[in-house]
């Protein structure tokens, strides 16, 4: 009852959907600059509208994940597809949301609280810490109801999954079934025959390596290569340039002084009743001695608390309904109120504890100030910069560029367009038009978020075909390993025939060319007693017969053919193990649950605005 109290009374806040907080938050770097994004709509679900705000908080931070794991190898390109995935997300979401809110689903406040304090980002030494809590979501603009309001949109949500794992089922029948597949164990034995043991073996003839030339020439050139000269604008040489003093530091504090409040917090228990006259009863035992927690437990119709006495732990402003809020935060430590009449029914308050707010010092805030002062400058100056340089490249030499910016002009390598070395929005300037062959200022290129260059070329060659005499070991190599391979795998044919007709010249075979059986013996599905690979092959050959044994000659990708030996195949009647039926229950879970997201998303109107992402 108190979560659907909750939940009702959070949709003042701003609605916005964040992933679990699982990495680190970022504690430096600019933050976008985008305005006036709270009133641009960019979907509708069902007239429940997202905003771009809301679809920012969600990708400016997956985004600078994403840029954080890949690093120099982010390309901007990558920004299409994840917002195309956030979007999705975010639907599904608003969808399940809506979904929930009409099975009435609900999240109790100890559950929430749970989940939070769990989170390792929260805790020092292994203990939750409330100061580390407001501290990161005031780093990332939230305050301790919006996020918790998130926490428990999300929390709800996933009750329909978890619904869906409870209504899952398999049948004992096929659950055996399953479990004596994967029980099955095969015992076998194998030959593996190496091509690279019989290179010398075989022998490629020079008309072999010319028509493999003329065929294939487009496969023989030197590509056209570029040598390029850049400058570099990034925000760490803009943040070196940053000078603070603390004049300027104290008033950005006074400015962002909202930053460094902690919001007071209160702990208090309640008996939620229905009828006016029952919660005049309450306080009447309450006012006779009667033992509060007791009472709750007896009276309380809130299901999320009534257990725990009615314990609703620390909460903030803007967490209850505004009649419960305005009551609580009246009160004094261990004072119970009488009756506050909500549209839930009649509460009586006891509150237990209160944690004041409180406003960090300019000087135990200094070294955040400082970070983020640096950022808003940072971020003023980024602007002013590469507009300059953006004008610049487009009217003066890059060297007037570098002296005017006072930029460091970097030379590259020669290097092809098929590179791997550089980013591929460096690559497709070099390349372009107005640098390859006009010998231009390319456009300021944003390689990401905190770094932009201009290319201009230095140096370039032609593309070249290269001559028979050039690649024809190259070609002799390549041919000689490909006829190697096809040389084993005849062999490994051949002992498979033998062995079939019980032909004594097997034995012949397999000492001419230096082979013997490796005795694997039983092995289970998973087994790492020999090569996966050959395991797999193993399992995938159909069972002996009435004792015969079943041979197979196998190729092992370009380097190898095995001859198998598969001689008995023998199953456990041992009880399905709860893992099993776990993860086919989860299967079947994950199945149902995209199947109604399914259906969800086709019986409603969504549009998506792609323009104003």
């Amino acid at each position: 009852m108190l979560s659907s109290i909750r939940n009702k009374t959070k949709g003042w806040l701003a609605y916005l959907i964040v992933g679990l907080i699982t990495v680190p938050f970022a504690l430096f770097g600019i933050n976008e600059y985008f305005t006036g994004t709270s009133n641009i709509i960019v979907a509708s679900i069902d007239g429940d509208e997202i905003s771009k705000e809301d679809f920012l908080n969600e990708f400016n931070p997956q985004k600078r994940r994403l840029q954080q794991r890949l690093s120099e190898r982010y390309d901007t390109e990558f920004d299409a597809v994840l917002k195309q995935s956030v979007m999705r997300d975010m639907v599904n979401r608003r969808l399940l949301s809506q979904f929930s809110d009409g099975l009435d689903y609900a999240t109790t406040s100890v559950e929430l609280q749970a989940m939070i304090q769990s989170n390792d980002l929260f805790q020092v030494d292994g203990k939750f810490s409330i100061d580390t809590y407001q501290k990161l979501l005031r780093l990332n603009g939230y305050s301790t109801a919006e996020y918790e309001s998130i926490k428990l949109k999300e929390l709800t949500q996933s009750q329909i999954k978890y619904n869906f794992l409870d209504s899952a089922f398999i049948t004992p029948s096929a659950l055996k079934n399953l479990q004596a597949l994967n029980d099955q164990q095969r015992k076998f034995s194998y030959i593996q025959i190496d091509a690279d043991n019989y290179l010398d073996k075989v022998k490629v003839n020079v008309k072999s390596v010319k028509d493999f030339y003329n065929n294939q020439k487009a496969s023989f050139f030197d590509p056209q290569k570029v040598k390029i000269d850049f400058v570099e604008l990034s925000l760490e040489k803009i943040a070196k340039n940053i000078k603070i003093n603390d004049d300027e530091l104290f008033n950005f504090y006074e400015d962002e002084k909202d930053r460094f409040t902690t919001e007071g917090e209160r702990k208090a228990q309640h008996i939620l009743v229905q009828t006016q006259e029952t919660a005049k009863k309450v306080v009447g035992l309450i006012n006779a001695g009667g033992d509060f927690a007791k009472l709750a437990k007896e009276y309380s119709e809130d299901t999320g608390s009534k257990d725990d006495a009615g314990d609703l732990g620390f909460f903030t402003k803007g967490v209850m309904v505004p009649e419960f809020e305005t009551k609580v935060f009246g009160m004094q430590e261990g004072e119970v109120s009488g009756a506050v009449k909500s549209e839930f029914g009649y509460h009586i308050i006891k509150l237990n504890k209160i944690k004041p707010g409180s406003v960090k010092s300019f000087e135990s805030a200094r070294s955040e100030l400082t970070k983020l002062y640096t950022q808003n400058q940072v971020q003023k100056s980024l602007y002013d910069l590469t507009d300059q340089l953006a004008n610049l490249a487009y009217e003066v030499s890059l060297e007037e560029v570098s002296d005017q910016m006072n930029l460091v002009v970097n030379t590259t390598q020669f290097f092809a367009k098929n590179t791997n070395d550089y980013e591929k929005k460096f690559v497709d300037a070099a390349f372009s038009d107005v640098v390859l062959n006009k010998g231009e200022n390319s456009e300021i290129i944003e390689l990401s978020k905190d770094k932009f260059i201009v290319v201009r070329l230095k140096e370039k060659t032609v593309k070249r075909q290269k001559t028979f005499d050039e690649v024809k070991d190259e070609i002799n190599k390549h041919l000689t390993v490909l006829l190697a391979k096809t040389f084993v795998d005849n062999i490994a044919k051949d002992i498979v025939a033998s062995l079939n007709n019980n032909d004594d010249s097997v034995n012949k075979l397999m000492d001419k060319n230096q082979l013997k059986w490796n005795d694997v013996g039983w092995v289970e599905r998973d087994s790492k007693k020999t090569d996966v690979t050959v395991v797999n092959k193993v399992f995938a050959l159909s069972k002996p017969n009435n004792g015969d044994t079943v041979y197979s000659a196998q190729s092992l990708g370009r380097s190898s053919a095995v001859v198998i030996s598969l001689s008995a195949v023998k199953t456990s009647d041992s009880k399905p193990s709860k893992g099993l039926e776990r993860s086919l229950l989860s299967f079947e879970s994950n199945e149902m649950f995209a199947a109604i997201l399914k259906t969800l998303r086709a019986n409603a109107e969504i549009k998506v605005f792609t323009d104003r992402l």
